[in-house]
């Protein structure tokens, strides 16, 4: 960064502005103005936005985006000093790739210990943007540590994988930094260092300063879903030193994680440490197809046992190749508490089989589940779907989508689901369902009414 940056920036209070004699005058001739007096009419003859009340433009641009912030700062000294006010930066979302990083670094320096909430997004776009965003990363995370910020209770640093591909003493450079930075803060709650794909030992490094003596207690909810890069998930989730790490976190509330970190082991532990405080595990499940691990519906029962109110939201979308995998079955284990599934099916290749899976998860889960959300490749199995609807009396919201569908079958489809949904209809608790995001909800009408009458026939 040059040198003199930091004195020439956009928030510089010694920066030169034009006189702040700009007005814009109304044409208020033609206005009744009978009853009115002097004073009323100069409400609106003049607007001067710099004469604005400093707390009111405080409120104001705690509204605006960080781009928006640095054109305001250029306007005028009272802009630029209601922008200087801590309480606008208590939250800052960033984006490491544009052209606003030399500024926002500037700043960073000067306000970052007012931050509570940082959320940062790694994502680069090319070669370049890749080197430029490891560097920027290294000086955003390096500027707080200097501006002493102790005091964050959100840190979100998403798609991180800009790491992968830097050098091995630039990546662990910046590793150490991050992990510097968590270990100092008192009050962190939530941590996201989600889609960081980073080897064993950078993945512990940041764990172990989550579990730090000042973090464990704090953080309620933590998401590491491909902390680690997906070939070496197996060797990670099987290492003595990560439930160790896990099981400091006696606060937990929400987990997220990837299907490749679960295990028997980590269910006990999360039952015997964060036992009534667990209320909600997501699982996302990317590479099925590498998927060798399963957990046991004795291991889910001792959890729902210690942790009653705990809910599973699950996430399946394989990654490697566009056929179906069906070790679906495998991954959504009985006794498990499933409340939400996104499935993206892929590309039915074996009807018969697709219709165990619709099967298996009308078997085990329907008290359970309350969300359903579907995406089919191709023209789903119409049986399956319908039973699987009619089944799952319990749910709240269902969302089918589908490609390749003429209008005929669209509307049997839409057909079929209604009839599945009136099968359990409920004037007090109606499903919202939607079919290519088109609302196909039951409505308190007479066709509600032929529907539960046929629901009945079939």
């Amino acid at each position: 960064m040059d040198s003199d940056g930091s004195r020439e920036g956009y928030f510089h209070l010694n920066k030169r502005f034009k006189p702040d004699t700009d007005q814009t005058i109304l044409n208020v001739d033609n206005l009744d103005s009978s009853g009115e007096s002097s004073t009323e009419q100069s409400l609106f003859t003049e607007a001067d936005w710099s004469r604005l009340p400093y707390l009111v433009l405080v409120q104001v641009f705690q509204h605006l985006d960080q781009t928006d912030r640095y054109h305001a700062a250029l306007t005028c000294k009272s802009w630029l000093l209601a922008l200087s006010s801590p309480a606008v930066w208590r939250t800052g979302h960033f984006k490491l790739n544009t052209k606003y990083d030399k500024y926002l670094l500037i700043f960073i320096r000067r306000m970052g210990k007012s931050f509570l909430h940082i959320r940062a997004d790694g994502t680069a776009q090319t070669d370049r943007g890749i080197r430029y965003s490891i560097r920027f990363l290294y000086h955003f995370i390096e500027a707080l540590l200097t501006a002493n910020n102790q005091q964050l209770v959100t840190l979100s640093l998403t798609d991180m994988k800009i790491l992968e591909l830097s050098s091995v003493h630039h990546k662990w450079e910046v590793v150490e930094q991050l992990a510097i930075l968590i270990e100092n803060q008192r009050n962190l709650q939530v941590l996201n260092l989600s889609h960081a794909d980073l080897s064993i030992d950078e993945g512990f490094r940041l764990l172990e300063a989550a579990a730090s003596h000042r973090c464990h207690k704090t953080i309620h909810t933590l998401d590491i879903d491909r902390l680690i890069d997906y070939t070496q998930a197996g060797d990670f989730s099987t290492d003595k030193k990560f439930y160790h790490y896990m099981s400091r976190f006696s606060n937990l509330s929400d987990l997220e994680l990837s299907q490749l970190y679960l295990s028997d082991e980590l269910l006990y532990q999360l039952a015997e440490t964060a036992s009534f405080s667990l209320r909600l595990i997501t699982i996302r499940e990317e590479y099925v197809r590498l998927n060798r691990r399963q957990t046991t519906s004795t291991a889910w029962q001792y959890l729902k046992s210690a942790c009653p109110n705990c809910k599973v939201e699950t996430f399946i979308n394989p990654r490697i190749g566009r056929l179906f995998d069906f070790s679906v079955r495998e991954i959504l284990t009985p006794s498990m508490p499933l409340h939400t599934l996104n499935w993206n099916c892929g590309r039915t290749a074996d009807t018969d089989t697709f219709q165990l899976c619709m099967q298996h998860i009308a078997d085990n889960f329907q008290d359970s589940l309350r969300h359903l959300h579907i995406f089919f490749w191709d023209v789903p199995d119409k049986k399956s779907l319908l039973d699987l609807i009619k089944r799952c009396h319990n749910l709240e919201t269902l969302s089918v989508r589908t490609s390749n569908l003429t209008s005929g079958l669209e509307r049997r489809i839409e057909t079929d689901i209604k009839l599945g949904l009136a099968c359990h209809h409920s004037s007090t608790h109606p499903c919202v369902a939607t079919l290519n995001h088109k609302d196909v909800s039951l409505k308190d009408t007479w066709q509600t009414t032929i529907f539960c009458w046929l629901a009945k026939l079939v």
